[in-house]
C-alpha cells in the first residue's frame, strides 16, 4: 500500500484540518483582504520547510522589501538571515513583470536557482497583476490562461508553491480563474463578533485529499507564529465515540455529605451532571467540595472557570475549610480561568482538549454554562455546538464533569436549565433553590433526573456552614423549624405542610 506523499506546513494544527498535510507539488491559493495574515502564513510555510523538514524554499517579494521581512520574522523567533547563510533560503525582491517572464523562460534563473539550491517550496507574497494578461512579447491572454502558464512554470520543478492573492471583496465559491486551476484554495477571512475581531481560515478546495471543511479560527502569536483551532464541530474519529461510554462500575463520589445516598453513591465516569439553580444557592462551594473529594481521595481534578479567577475561588474554598494550594502545588488539582470577554470559541475548546490530553483529570467542573450561553449567545449554534463537543470530549476522557449553571428563577422554576434547553444531553440534574417558610429562606435539592439510574425525586433541605462547607440534613430532624418531610409541594411556591405527618408526629394543631 503506497503512502501518501504529503508537504508538511508545519503550522500549529493547520496539518490536521488538511488530513496531514498538502499533496506535493501542488500549487496552493491562498487569498484574503488585508491584514488576515497571508504573508505571515506564507513565510512560515517555506521557515518550517527549510528548518525542520529539510526542504529548502524561495520567497519572492514584490512590495515588501527583504530587510523588513526579515525583523518582522525574527519577532516569530524565525532566524531567516542564518538560513540564507546556509543555502536553505533565497529570498528574492523583483518585479511582477520579471517574475512572470523567469517562470516562462526555459532557462529561468529562477528556476535554475531553484535546481541548484534543491528548492522544494515557494511562497510568492502577492500574485496579484502576475497574470493580468500583459506580456513582452505584444500578445495579450486571458487571465485564466496567464494564470495557467504561471501554473506550468512552477510545476516544470515539483515545487509547491503557495501564491497569496489580495481580495478586495469576499467572492462567490470558486468564482476567480485562479481559483479553478490551482489545486488548493485557502481562504483566510478577518470577521468581527460582538466588538472583537478573529481570524478564521477556510479550506474551500485541494485536490487529492479529504480535509475538514468550514471555517476554522486561527490567531498569530507574537514569538510563535500562527496556531490554527479546529472549529468545534468539526467530526471527530470513530476512536473517541467508541471511548464515550458510561464505566458501570465505578462512582466519583460527591463530597458533600449526606449527598451521595441520593446519587446512588455517586455519578457515574464519562457521566454529565449540571447543578442549576438561582445565584447563591451553593453551587460554587459544592464545587469546591467535589474538587477537594478528588484531593482526599489522590484523583486528578479540573476546574474551569468563566465566573471567577483563580485567586478568588481559592479564597472562597478557604472560607468553608478547604485548602487547595497544597493540591495544586503538588499537580493534583488545576484551576484554569479564561475572561469570559475574550472568548473565541474554537481556540478556548483547543485549549480545553490540550489540558485534557495533558492533564487527564477524573473530575471536572465547569463554572459556569450561564456564563458560556451569555457570551457565545444561547440562541444560536455557537454555544449549542461548543456544548455537544464538550460533553463528548468529557466522554471520550470518562471524566465526572459538573456543570454550574445559573437558573434566574427564584422560589420555582419553570425549566431545570432555563434558555440553554440541553437537559436531553445532560446525564443528572440538580436543582437547587430557595423555599420560602414564614419570614425565612430555606435551601432545597432536588435530583430532578439521573440517567440510567434510579433516583429519590423528594426535596431535601441543605444548609452551608462556614468552615465546613455544604451538608445535606437527615429528613427526619428534631429542630425548632419543621424539617421538610413535613411540607409538600417545596418547588411549587405555595408549601403546605402534610396532615399525615402531623397526625404521625402529634402535631396536627400547628397551623400550617
Amino acid at each position: 500500500m503506497s503512502t501518501r506523499d504529503v508537504v508538511k506546513t508545519g503550522i500549529a494544527g493547520l496539518d490536521a484540518i488538511l488530513g496531514d498535510g498538502i499533496p506535493r507539488g501542488n500549487v496552493i491559493l491562498l487569498e484574503g483582504a488585508i491584514g488576515t495574515g497571508k504573508t505571515t502564513l506564507g513565510v512560515e510555510f517555506v521557515y518550517h520547510g527549510a528548518s525542520q523538514f529539510d526542504e529548502p524554499g524561495i520567497i519572492v517579494l514584490f512590495e515588501v522589501s527583504p530587510d523588513k521581512l526579515m525583523r518582522d520574522a525574527a519577532g516569530f523567533g524565525w532566524d531567516l538571515p542564518a538560513l540564507e547563510r546556509q543555502g536553505r533560503l533565497k529570498i528574492i525582491f523583483t518585479t511582477r513583470q520579471v517574475f512572470r517572464q523567469e517562470l516562462q523562460q526555459a532557462d529561468s534563473l529562477l528556476l535554475e536557482e531553484a535546481a541548484k539550491m534543491g528548492a522544494r517550496r515557494l511562497f510568492v507574497d502577492g500574485v496579484a497583476g502576475v497574470g493580468d494578461g500583459s506580456n513582452g512579447d505584444g500578445l495579450r491572454r486571458e487571465p485564466r490562461e496567464e494564470f495557467h502558464v504561471l501554473v506550468e512554470g512552477l510545476q516544470r520543478e515539483s515545487l509547491t508553491a503557495l501564491l497569496a492573492l489580495e481580495l478586495v471583496a469576499e467572492p462567490a465559491v470558486l468564482s476567480l480563474p485562479e481559483e479553478s486551476i490551482a489545486d488548493t484554495v485557502i481562504r483566510l477571512r478577518k470577521e468581527e463578533f460582538q466588538r472583537a475581531s478573529t481570524r478564521s481560515l477556510e479550506i474551500i478546495k485541494s485536490r487529492g485529499q479529504d480535509f475538514q471543511m468550514g471555517r476554522h479560527s486561527f490567531r498569530i502569536v507574537n514569538g510563535h507564529g500562527l496556531e490554527v483551532y479546529r472549529r468545534v464541530q468539526a467530526p471527530r474519529k470513530e476512536s473517541r465515540d467508541r471511548a464515550a461510554a458510561f464505566d458501570p462500575t465505578t462512582r466519583v463520589t460527591t463530597g458533600v455529605p449526606g449527598m451521595d445516598p441520593l446519587v446512588n453513591g455517586g455519578y457515574f465516569l464519562g457521566s454529565t451532571t449540571v447543578v442549576a439553580g438561582i445565584s447563591g444557592v451553593g453551587k460554587s462551594v459544592m464545587a469546591c467540595q467535589y474538587l477537594a473529594e478528588g484531593v482526599r481521595l489522590g484523583e486528578r481534578s479540573l476546574m474551569l472557570t468563566l465566573d471567577e479567577q483563580v485567586p478568588q475561588v481559592l479564597r472562597n474554598a478557604m472560607s468553608i475549610g478547604i485548602d487547595l494550594q497544597p493540591a495544586i502545588d503538588s499537580g493534583l488539582v488545576q484551576l484554569v480561568y479564561d475572561p469570559p470577554q475574550e472568548i473565541e470559541v474554537d481556540q478556548h475548546f483547543h485549549k480545553i482538549e490540550e489540558i485534557m490530553e495533558g492533564f487527564k483529570p477524573k473530575r471536572v467542573v465547569l463554572d459556569s454554562l450561564s456564563t458560556y450561553g451569555s457570551s457565545l449567545g444561547t440562541d444560536g449554534r455557537m454555544f449549542r455546538d461548543f456544548f455537544h463537543a464538550l460533553v463528548a470530549l468529557m466522554k471520550e476522557h470518562q471524566v465526572a464533569a459538573v456543570y454550574n449553571n445559573e437558573n434566574p428563577e427564584m422560589l420555582g422554576m419553570s425549566s431545570m436549565m432555563g434558555d440553554m434547553r440541553m437537559s436531553s444531553l445532560v446525564d443528572n440534574i440538580i436543582l437547587m433553590n430557595w423555599i420560602e417558610l414564614g419570614n425565612t429562606f430555606r435551601l432545597g435539592l432536588t435530583v430532578a433526573k439521573m440517567r440510567a439510574n434510579p433516583c429519590d425525586r423528594m426535596t431535601h433541605e441543605c444548609e452551608v456552614v462556614n468552615g465546613r462547607g455544604m451538608h445535606v440534613l437527615e429528613r427526619i430532624l428534631i429542630l425548632p423549624q419543621l424539617p421538610f418531610v413535613r411540607y409538600s409541594s417545596l418547588l411549587s411556591r405555595a408549601p403546605e405542610r402534610t396532615v399525615r405527618a402531623d397526625i404521625l408526629d402529634g402535631s396536627a394543631e400547628i397551623r400550617r
